[in-house]
């Protein structure tokens, strides 16, 4: 018996083996969906690692493969086993081989015999024999493939005979959904011969075929890579390249080439929204023209076009933030505005087709990311109408739902477009959402855009009397992070107004907040992210700041609450930087209060503000200053903090490019400057121009703090002149 070796890719395996693969693993690569627009020096050719490579035993003799699983066999070479015991081993395994025969093997080697033989009319019978047998059956494709069975197909399909290659091409298409079937036919390079038929064959049904099979190969990331490599996008492209006569038409009224044209189209379509996963064939698709085609294809009345081409640009305009320096879906952005292309995407909001509003929505998303024309857009095409008749829509969709008030969010945060949103209509729909029982998502985003709205004074009353005791009630009941982000951020500007904050205090709004903050015994701190997300820790900081801020506490708000403060003075030992630029801004506001700044100090507040100067983080550098500034007022703590090295580093901070890090200096020396041993240090290290140059800034805390920081430099030097000069005169 002659055996031979057979390379396959290592996750064939598993369909070799009888298991199941999960449909989204990909071979070859270790390698992320994008990886493939690194640059390779011979694109040309794709290889296997050698890892990524199996080798199992290929049988030509009477006998079949061994698919068994190793683990179901004993530590014994398969060598030394009896013909009749591999047989049994191989084909009368009930949990892998259910339903074959011996008898299935013989058909099977038999068929791809009479299909190899040279007379078209013997192919061709054994071609509609092989569709009638068990192809759909994962235990028969093992054996399908053990015989080579596809490299037999995969001849048939460069052949003239058309008869031989579309049934050849029927039975290639129905395996080709299964992911090792898949594998296979990259392995073997089916790619070249099914774009060859789109571009050659004349016959439609051929090419719908062809286009199918290549759809199910662009599943994988080496289907996808082949496609590209092989020219398959221009190809693609010219195959949607249909009469502008066609699109407007229904197929009812169309004859059998039109309708076939249509069809192809749509699976053409769809090969290219799998391409689209890849950067590299975004950049060649757009190259090939295909963006001119693309008004037409929108307003085709055919939905599965429509709703396939805004897959494709929704895909091509998403946000790959792990991709550095990308560029492609930036250009995309730019066309569909130049275009005009966005006008008919905007009216997609409120189509009747779920799945079309829902990329839609997608698509105009990732415009936000791009520009401020988009809200430019929205404004000349209603878009910001076009918006609330989606969510009014789709209310009961909460998928498409949270895509589309994730959009008026978005246009809220532009002053043109929140004054069409502070209609009553909207505005009363919005509080109805607070309620929403669907999605949480649709709450919390509710929640920010009438936090944006807070921002029109002649809607501060209705929003005072039926969202604020909404956000109260929410504080107690949501768990979700993106609502008790979002109604942190909506209170703390509610705080601006007495009445909002009498109804905030009545409720304990301050306390219902800051035990949001983490309690942070040791066991927990490592895990407070699992229950809440960053970005709500930051807004309750802020709120908490804001609400100390703008109420002007006669008591102090954290009286009593000692391990509260100390817990906090505790927070300052995170790694997420803007978090800690919150808590110095919460710890700069409750700083007022002397009793908690004895507690801080006590809780080891200088050692964690000392650790934190070395930062690059803009925000973290500016609210430090403002933090080491008010806890340097009490007792000894400025020659604590001196002894830290922190003035040292302080002049760093005055040669920094942003101003807000400059204008909160003064902040920090002021402070630090009550010890005369620090003003020494201070001239010492050439601040006093810079301090000078700060006394004319327009902020008067910065001017204020420069005046007060000099003033006691100049007492110090004074004190030391005088005490120089009485030891000279004994």
């Amino acid at each position: 018996m002659a055996d031979e070796q057979v390379e396959l890719a290592s996750k064939d395996v598993f369909v070799l083996l009888g298991v199941s693969v999960p449909e989204n693993l990909e071979i070859g690569t270790k390698r992320q969906e994008q990886g493939d627009t690194k640059d390779v020096e011979n694109e040309s050719v794709f290889t296997l690692d050698e890892d990524d490579k199996v080798y199992f035993m290929n049988v030509v003799e009477p006998l079949v493969v061994d698919v068994t699983p190793p683990d179901d066999l004993d530590n014994s070479s398969t060598d030394s086993f009896t013909q009749t015991e591999i047989e049994e081993q191989r084909w009368y395994n009930p949990t892998l081989n259910t339903g074959l025969e011996k008898s299935d093997f013989e058909t099977l080697k038999r068929l791809l015999a009479e299909i190899k033989n040279t007379d078209p009319t013997k192919t061709l019978a054994a071609l509609i024999k092989l569709k009638m047998e068990k192809i759909l059956e994962g235990p028969y494709q093992n054996m399908f493939i053990a015989l080579n069975g596809f490299k037999v197909l995969i001849n048939i399909l460069e052949c003239n005979n058309e008869d031989c290659m579309e049934n050849a091409l029927i039975i290639v298409h129905e395996m080709s959904q299964h992911y090792g079937i898949q594998c296979s036919l990259c392995k073997l390079d089916a790619v070249k011969p099914l774009i060859n038929i789109l571009l050659f064959i004349n016959n439609y049904n051929v090419k719908y075929l062809a286009s199918e099979t290549l759809q199910n190969i662009a599943k994988l990331r080496k289907g996808r890579k082949l496609i590209r490599l092989s020219g398959g996008i221009k190809i693609i492209v010219q195959m949607m390249n249909v009469s502008k006569y066609v699109l407007p038409m229904h197929l009812n009224n169309m004859n059998e080439t039109n309708r076939a044209t249509v069809g192809l189209m749509n699976c053409c379509s769809g090969i290219l929204r799998q391409l689209c996963r890849s950067l590299k064939s975004q950049e060649e698709l757009w190259e090939t023209g295909f963006v001119q085609l693309l008004s037409q294809l929108l307003n085709s009345v055919h939905s599965e076009t429509q709703i396939s081409i805004m897959s494709l640009v929704a895909e091509c305009c998403r946000t790959r933030p792990e991709v550095v320096q990308q560029k492609t879906n930036i250009n995309i952005r730019v066309l569909l505005k130049e275009l005009n292309i966005l006008q008919q995407i905007i009216q997609f909001l409120v189509s009747d087709i779920t799945q079309l509003a829902e990329k839609a929505a997608e698509t105009i998303l990732c415009m936000f990311d791009d520009s401020l024309a988009i809200y430019d857009i929205l404004l000349k095409y209603r878009g910001m109408e076009t918006i609330f008749k989606a969510m009014q829509k789709f209310q009961n969709e909460d998928h498409v739902m949270v895509l589309v008030i994730t959009l008026l969010w978005k246009s809220s945060l532009h002053t043109k477009c929140r004054q069409v949103i502070e209609k009553d209509p909207i505005v009363d729909f919005l509080l109805g959402l607070l309620t929403y029982k669907f999605d949480d998502r649709v709450i919390g985003y509710a929640v920010a855009t009438l936090s944006e709205l807070w921002k029109s004074e002649s809607l501060r009353g209705k929003l005072r009397r039926l969202a604020v005791p909404q956000y109260l009630e929410l504080l107690n009941t949501s768990l979700h992070s993106l609502v008790l982000a979002h109604v942190c951020t909506a209170l703390g500007r509610a705080s601006s107004d007495p009445q909002s904050m009498e109804i905030i205090d009545e409720a304990k709004g301050f306390r219902l907040i800051f035990v949001l903050l983490p309690s942070l015994d040791v066991d927990e701190f490592d895990k407070y992210e699992d229950f809440y997300e960053p970005q709500t820790i930051i807004a309750v900081a802020e709120c908490l700041a804001m609400i100390v801020e703008n109420t002007k506490f006669n008591l102090n708000p954290l009286k009593g609450m000692y391990e509260a403060v100390c817990d906090l003075v505790d927070l300052l030992t995170h790694k997420n930087l803007d978090f800690l630029a919150a808590v110095c801004h919460l710890i700069d506001v409750i700083a007022t209060f002397e009793e908690n700044l004895k507690i801080m100090v006590d809780a080891g507040i200088v050692e964690h503000l000392s650790n934190l100067v070395y930062t690059e983080h803009t925000n973290l550098r500016a609210n430090l200053c403002k933090a080491l500034g008010k806890c340097c007022k009490i007792g000894v703590t400025a020659r604590r903090f001196s002894c830290q090295n922190i003035i040292d580093e302080l002049i760093k901070y005055t040669q920094s490019e942003h101003t807000v890090i400059r204008e909160n200096v003064p902040l920090a020396l002021s402070g630090l400057s009550e010890d005369p041993l620090n003003c020494v240090r201070i001239e010492a290290l050439g601040f006093l121009p810079f301090l000078k140059e700060c006394i004319h800034s327009d902020n008067p805390k910065t001017a204020m703090a420069a005046v007060n920081c000099l003033s006691n430099v100049r007492k110090a030097s004074a004190a030391i002149g005088q005490f120089q000069e009485c030891s000279k005169k004994r």
